[in-house]
């Protein structure tokens, strides 16, 4: 058992064994937005790709020591490559969001042909908690949250290989064919892109609140746990909703939660539509302090069968096609060690 903290609340312990409920196959599992767990996945992988991943840790420390990423990637190794196909166009940084340290922009060029503009790596810190340097890049292109990537696959497929370039470890899920072949048969396709992808480094003290990664075109997102432990709480949507339900009548509200706290979650159980509205807008202080900072609720979860552990090697598929039954998912970082992973999302090759 190990403890879990996150962004200064200290939420419990970690199961003494494993709680999953695994008693369905992956295909039911996948259909009904629940997390598909595969232990080693990518374990093979790991060792060949060990002096990449330390690389990426040390651009990691680069950052954390306020270097420049865009000074970084001007420099052996990244250079080599990066060109002559991806051109940096240098740094923009953002003031007005205090998450996001930089984003770096290339154009995608062939010879001296301009084939893609406005393709970017951003870096952001995951909070803003001080004591918490858990830290993510993305790649994508165009206006961010704004634009639909979808809508874009030749962009799309360019920014994947900006990753590439950047993170070669990247091919421990793009190369592994036993995983292709899994999620082609989860989502009955011909074949199976990653696109919008993300290297995570979640750090003590660190990790996500619940949250989904629903988008157009997506079919869900693969996790695959590079360095590192982590600790999960996924569930779909409506499932969550009913779990809030649940346990606001079998429990009483955690002592955190103040008076007005209390009466407007009695009023969100009351109301499923309502509950399900607030929670889908990231805005209702009090059912993000309820579900993601309180032991009593996190202890609940995992009593429920809802949590996960990931150490290096292991993949986690979450599924993100309706709304309804996306798979909202929430992490932490076990022990001392800053672990990295990746996570893409998954689109369907027709």
């Amino acid at each position: 058992m190990q403890q879990l903290v996150r962004r200064g609340f200290l939420l419990g312990r970690t199961p003494s064994s494993g709680t999953e409920r695994l008693n369905q196959g992956d295909l039911d599992r996948w259909n009904q937005g629940l997390p598909v767990f595969l232990p080693a996945q990518c374990l093979a992988s790991l060792a060949k790709h060990r002096t990449n991943t330390e690389q990426t840790e040390s651009l990691v420390t680069a950052l954390i020591e306020d270097r420049d990423c865009d000074s970084v990637l001007a420099q052996a190794p990244y250079l080599n490559r990066l060109e002559p196909k991806f051109q940096s166009l240098g740094s923009i940084f953002n003031e007005g969001d205090q998450q996001e340290i930089e984003m770096v922009m290339f154009d995608a060029m062939d010879g001296d042909k301009i084939i893609a503009e406005d393709l970017w790596l951003k870096a952001s810190w995951l909070s803003f908690h001080d004591d918490d340097v858990s830290l993510r890049f993305r790649f994508s292109f165009g206006v961010d949250l704004e634009e639909d990537v979808a809508a874009d696959p030749h962009r799309q497929q360019l920014a994947a290989e900006l990753t590439d370039a950047v993170f070669p470890e990247s091919s421990i899920i793009t190369k592994n064919s036993d995983l292709i072949d899994k999620l082609k048969n989860l989502l009955a396709s011909e074949g199976v892109r990653f696109v919008e992808r993300i290297i995570y480094f979640n750090g003590p003290n660190g990790g996500a609140y619940l949250h989904h990664d629903l988008e157009r075109g997506h079919a869900g997102v693969v996790f695959a746990q590079l360095t590192g432990h982590t600790f999960w709480l996924a569930l779909p949507k409506q499932n969550l909703i009913e779990e809030i339900i649940r346990f606001s009548k079998s429990t009483p509200w955690p002592n955190s939660l103040t008076l007005e706290m209390r009466k407007e979650m009695s009023d969100l159980v009351g109301d499923r539509c309502y509950l399900a509205e607030q929670l889908g807008s990231f805005a209702n202080t009090s059912l993000i302090h309820l579900i993601n900072e309180t032991e009593e609720f996190v202890q609940f979860l995992i009593a429920r069968g809802y949590s996960t552990t990931l150490k290096p090697g292991d993949v986690l598929l979450l599924p993100q096609t309706t709304e309804e039954t996306c798979c909202w998912h929430s992490v932490f970082c076990l022990g001392d060690e800053m672990g990295q992973a990746l996570s893409f999302a998954i689109r369907a090759d027709q």
